[in-house]
């Protein structure tokens, strides 16, 4: 009896065996959609809400690093070292956050993708060992822990729109006593 007699199938032009009853997330193709449709929108609200350039400016802070080479040709040494180091500390976390911005696309998709795919490889399994008992159980379980994940992706993208909507410069003045 071949592996996938317990689940529904079709056999496809080449006599390959096709299943019918398969989770949509546990092909590449849609959690990565739905990673880019959710990346795409977090940059967009970003930029509406606060402005191009205030948005671009979280990856590309060049203020500090200019203060430093004002100060330098004023003949403020001691500042101007300050800030120059500051301010290549600056350039160094835009850099880091212009690679998370993009690594949000990976991990949104592969976060979706492993969970879904480990749920249905555990279908898959516990149908072959014990295909009529424990099977009706696996199945609901499953069900809950796709709401479960779907919840997680809604989740995050909250979290990452209301962090690229809010100013940058509100956490310098928060950190500054009055």
């Amino acid at each position: 009896m071949p592996f996938y007699s317990y689940s529904l199938h079709i056999v496809g032009e080449t006599g390959k065996l096709i299943p019918l009853l398969r989770a949509a997330n546990t092909d590449i193709n849609i959690p990565l959609a739905l990673a880019l449709f959710s990346w795409i929108s977090i940059e967009v609200f970003g930029i509406k809400s606060i402005g191009l350039f205030h948005y671009m400016k979280k990856f590309f802070n060049f203020t500090r690093l200019g203060s430093g080479l004002k100060n330098i040709f004023k003949g403020k040494i001691k500042s101007a070292f300050g800030d120059l180091f500051f301010g290549a500390i600056d350039i160094f976390v835009g850099i880091l956050e212009l690679i998370s911005e993009f690594i949000r696309i990976v991990s949104f998709t592969f976060r979706l993708f492993g969970n879904m795919t480990a749920g249905e490889v555990l279908i898959l399994v516990v149908a072959f060992l014990a295909p009529l008992v424990v099977g009706s159980v696996i199945y609901g379980l499953e069900l809950f822990f796709g709401l479960l994940q779907a919840l997680i992706f809604a989740g995050l993208t909250v979290v990452w729109m209301t962090m690229a909507v809010t100013p940058h410069e509100e956490e310098h003045k928060k950190e500054q006593p009055i």
